[in-house]
């Protein structure tokens, strides 16, 4: 071939890869005005924003803080086998949880099964065990160990690519709708998520499955359409954040500590300063969330000394719970200094340690994280 007609050649390859990428710009540009012109019915259902949670809406007018059951939202009672190994999973502590889950494994549980996998997969030579944990849990009929070796599963690709096959998404899904069919809300729930909705009728059963999960104390699924509501600006209207933080007080008032925290650190959440006070006093007891203490009195209008003790206070009993991973009071520490605030002195820590110790007496945890909601490694 000439040099003249490879330049011809050249030249016409790359008229029609820019007239089908131009193409395509353009298609994806319709389809999108399309929806936007022309939204879905899940996506119009959605537009309408959390005033169509009605039950949750009456339920959260007559939410008070707090409920007496420090446990009522956690994921394990403590008299549960699976609390404690669970709740330093949540602390990041996994060497103590991991002696805690073997015997339970030996017995056949198999939900220690799966937690056991979850703290193992993370190690190169550790992986195949993991995946044969999962395994042996998912036969055991736990549809989220299943869930975890699907072909899909970013996880498993990553960790434990030789394990992943499309047989345990699809036994995951059948052991969910089993699950399903017989009441579980949490099962129907991820079940639902699981496909891709598109319809005014899917969203509603969304709600509804959402407003159940409410009203059994697993909160979750709501703080995800919360969310949802949050970061769409075309949902954000006075009215409907409004609503929202409505529903994440019904929440926090059962004592669901993640959204306490969200409602702290939060910048566009505003509620009254005695509400935020009282969240601050709650989840110090709750035991996993401390730094939210520490955070709130470390602040510009937090300056009597009394105040900076309880802070120093939260930062260690934070680092009592967290031993093996931040150091809050350090932090509390420089945060002060960055403020142009003298540091605890030695009396000061004297005394934020004894509170300390009262703190972590008084504690009553309360469990987070679940098996579709794992911390990260």
């Amino acid at each position: 071939m000439s040099k003249f007609n490879l330049k011809s050649l050249c030249k016409k390859i790359f008229k029609w890869i820019a007239i089908v990428f131009f193409s395509l710009v353009l298609i994806t540009s319709l389809v999108i005005g399309y929806l936007w012109l022309f939204p879905d019915g899940f996506t119009a259902r959605q537009k309408e924003g959390p005033k169509v949670l009605t039950d949750l809406l009456r339920m959260a007018e007559e939410s008070t803080p707090f409920n007496p059951d420090p446990y009522i939202s956690s994921t394990y009672q403590p008299d549960n086998p699976l609390y404690q190994p669970v709740l330093e999973i949540q602390r990041h502590r996994w060497d103590i949880a991991e002696k805690l889950l073997e015997p339970l494994v030996e017995k056949g549980n198999a939900g220690a099964m799966f937690w056991l996998a979850e703290i193992t997969y993370g190690s190169p030579y550790r992986s195949s065990k993991a995946a044969h944990l999962y395994q042996k849990s998912a036969k055991l009929g736990n549809p989220y160990a299943a869930l975890r070796l699907d072909v899909d599963n970013p996880v498993c690709q990553r960790f434990m690519s030789g394990f992943c096959k499309e047989k345990w998404g699809i036994f995951g899904r059948k052991l969910l709708k089993e699950r399903a069919d017989k009441g579980d809300v949490k099962a129907g729930y991820y079940l639902l998520r699981d496909k891709l909705l598109t319809t005014e009728e899917e969203h509603k059963e969304l709600e509804r499955l959402v407003t159940e999960n409410a009203k059994n104390n697993y909160y979750y699924p709501l703080m995800d359409m919360l969310d949802g509501y949050l970061n769409n600006k075309k949902l954000r209207a006075h009215e409907n954040k409004k609503l929202v933080i409505q529903l994440m007080k019904l929440a926090v008032n059962n004592n669901y500590v993640p959204l306490m925290s969200k409602i702290v650190f939060g910048d566009d959440i505003s509620v009254t300063p005695d509400y935020l006070l009282q969240i601050i006093q709650r989840s110090v007891y709750l035991e996993d969330m401390p730094e939210i203490c520490s955070f709130y009195y470390s602040k510009k209008e937090h300056s009597q000394r009394s105040d900076l003790i309880k802070g120093g206070a939260c930062a260690l009993t934070s680092d009592h719970a967290n031993s093996n991973r931040f150091n809050h009071f350090d932090l509390f520490q420089f945060r002060l200094k960055q403020r142009g605030v003298s540091e605890l002195s030695k009396s000061e820590i004297t005394q934020a340690k004894k509170l300390s110790d009262k703190m972590i007496e008084r504690q009553t945890p309360s469990i987070y994280i679940d098996e579709m909601n794992p911390p990260s490694p």
